[in-house]
Parts: structure tokens; sequence; C-alpha cells
């Protein structure tokens, strides 16, 4: 069974909500949106984001014609990219002019009508989601994988000079990808001082060893 991944989307239409639900929901691409009565202001609907468990997020970008909001969606996106630099994210939009002239990476446009113009249509952007979701997660993985064998090597025999920038390279990459409460990191990272304390106890458990084995051969 393929992989479910779960979606934001921020509109300030239910119906357009309900309409990509269904749409995508056949494709393994959970749609989940958000409150957005008359009024909300903008650090509300923020958090709402930031605390909601999802694998990528669609931003519809023309948010205020009806009223409902005093913003558009690139100053969600905006804000996004600062706090979730490589999060996937995506202006998803029937107003593509407008768009461009407020956003500043054209690349993560899409046109509402485009992608729904027939199923294979459809079915490219459910891939190009995919994808970017998939390389997000890899790239995780890749710096969380660096960090777990680097601190066992810590443990087990030390690290060397150029092993211990990596490993604070990895986690500072790491942190960076997430600035919000939250942070993509292993449940529990041995700073350098631990490590360093480890290599301690370690080499003075080997020379008191090798002095025991030394009295023993002197007898």
């Amino acid at each position: 069974m393929d992989t479910t991944y779960t979606i934001g989307y921020v509109d300030e239409n239910e119906a357009q909500v309900q309409l990509f639900q269904r749409r995508l929901k056949p494709y393994g691409l959970n749609v989940i949106g958000y409150k957005i009565p008359r009024g909300t202001e903008f650090d509300n609907l923020m958090n709402q984001i930031y605390e909601s468990e999802i694998d990528l997020l669609m931003i519809d970008y023309k948010l205020s014609d009806k009223g409902i909001v005093t913003f558009n969606g690139d100053k969600i996106e905006s804000e996004f990219y600062e706090k979730k630099p490589l999060f996937p994210h995506i202006i998803f939009t029937s107003r593509v002019p407008d768009a461009e002239d407020f956003v500043e990476d054209w690349k993560i446009i899409f046109d509402k009508d485009d992608v729904t113009r027939d199923n294979d249509s459809l079915q490219r952007f459910v891939t190009t989601l995919k994808k970017s979701i998939e390389q997000y997660k890899s790239h995780i993985q890749k710096k969380k994988d660096t960090i777990k064998t680097l601190l066992e090597k810590g443990e087990r025999e030390g690290l060397t000079s150029i092993e211990k920038d990596l490993l604070l390279k990895n986690q500072r990459d790491l942190q960076g990808l997430d600035r919000t409460k939250n942070n993509e990191l292993p449940e529990q990272l041995i700073s350098l001082d631990q490590l360093e304390n480890i290599s301690k106890v370690r080499r003075e458990a080997e020379e008191f060893l090798k002095s025991l084995i030394s009295k023993n051969e002197e007898k």
C-alpha cells in the first residue's frame, strides 16, 4: 500500500478545501484545512499551521478578496519560509500573474486550473508533491544517520577534529530546518562536551587496565 501524506491547505474558502480533499485522497494525499473565520489574525493562523502535523503546505494566494482576512498567501509563504526554509510548500492559486508580483520564487507557484485540467495533469501534480516530501524526508534522515554514526563512534573511540566539525555542522543544519518551537533533531543528542567526557573516561579506564596488566606481569 502506498504511503499516505498529509497536506495542509490554507484557503479561506472551505468549499475549495473540501474539493481538493476529494480530488487528492485517491492519490494517497490527506488534505486538511485550517480555521479561518472572518477577522482571523495572522499569528493565529501561523500557529495553527506550525502546530499541524503535515508533510507539505499548500497556500492559496488570494485570501483577502472577500474581507475574511487582511493578508494574502505571499505573507504566509514568506513567514513560513523564514521559520522552515526547506519544508515543502507551494502557492496554489488561480491567479498566477497576481501571485508572481509578490512571490519571490516562481517555481513554487502552481495554477489550480492547470493541475486539475485532466487526470494526467493531476497525476503529475501529485507526483511533484510526493517527490518534494520524500526529498525533504530523505535530507533529514541522512543528517540524522550521520549524527547517529558519529555519536556512536564518539562514545566508542572518540572523534577526530574533522568529525567533530561534521557533527556540529549536521546538528546546526537540522536545527536550521525548523526555527519554531519544534526541532528536526534526534531525541537524544550528546553534546561535544559530553563526548569529550566520555572519551576522557574511556582513556582513563584504558590506562587503569594497562597499569593493572603491567603490575600483574611484574609479579
